[in-house]
């Protein structure tokens, strides 16, 4: 087993330990507040490294289904608390959970230098190349939004890319095993002026839902800045991740 775990596939069996460890916790095979085994124990249980344990424990525990006590151990959160932890669906995601066919429409895919603005936002350096990728989102076939994002990548995407896959965190977690864990957004209301009317086919002047949002990965790590604007109609919600400091 360890050879795969230093294969090409090695980052995604943590991923895939930490869902069966959630199986069990889901099913009452481990109740709230149940101490998990060590490292030691889980890894000879699962046939898994020690690190590829430990990864998975954290991911657990940065989800809100495992919470640690430092010098006691790693137990099981009560169902209560799991409950209030939500990681960020994408779009094409929390669409088909509400029953609709989640389309996009990509105006581009370009690679361009950060604005100050958006340096800021993201932790780098002015001017930096960023990849930028906008699009209007559609739910069964009417258009409903405009997402214009800013990304910092390890690679280039493309539109190609992203049609094919029709999700662009699909995307990002397959090409580059990069993971939207957490979003930190801001929410208010705006006037469309006459590109977004014509994009999203309503009247110049009409009320827009305003969302931003800064996408942090697993290692709390700024990868995307998105500007989210959506007709009135459409029914916003966000899941995000508590705060893993519990003392307040």
């Amino acid at each position: 087993m360890k050879g795969e775990e230093a294969g090409e596939n090695g980052q995604s069996l943590y991923r895939r330990l930490a869902t069966v460890l959630q199986g069990e916790i889901e099913l009452g095979d481990r109740s709230a507040n149940d101490a998990l085994p060590s490292e030691r124990e889980l890894a000879a249980h699962y046939g898994m490294s020690r690190d590829t344990v430990r990864k998975a424990v954290r991911l657990l525990e940065e989800q809100g289904i495992l919470y640690s006590e430092h010098g006691r151990g790693t137990f099981v959160a009560p169902s209560s608390v799991r409950e209030m932890s939500r990681f960020l669906d994408s779009f094409s995601s929390d669409t088909r959970k509400r029953g609709g066919e989640a389309g996009q429409i990509i105006l581009l895919v370009e690679q361009v230098p950060a604005s100050l603005a958006v340096a800021g936002v993201l932790k780098i350096e002015p001017r930096r190349i960023v990849t930028r990728v906008k699009r209007i989102r559609t739910i069964d076939g009417n258009r409903i939004g405009i997402h214009d994002s800013h990304l910092v990548l390890p690679g280039a995407i493309t539109k190609d890319d992203l049609n094919l896959t029709g999700s662009l965190y699909a995307l990002l977690d397959r090409r580059f095993d990069l993971h939207a864990a957490e979003g930190l957004e801001s929410v208010g209301s705006i006037a469309a002026n006459t590109d977004d009317a014509a994009l999203l086919h309503v009247s110049e002047g009409s009320p827009l839902l305003l969302c931003e949002r800064i996408t942090l990965s697993e290692r709390r790590q700024p990868f995307e800045y998105c500007e989210m604007k959506y007709v009135s109609s459409y029914r916003y919600t966000t899941r995000v991740n508590r705060s893993g400091n519990t003392t307040k």
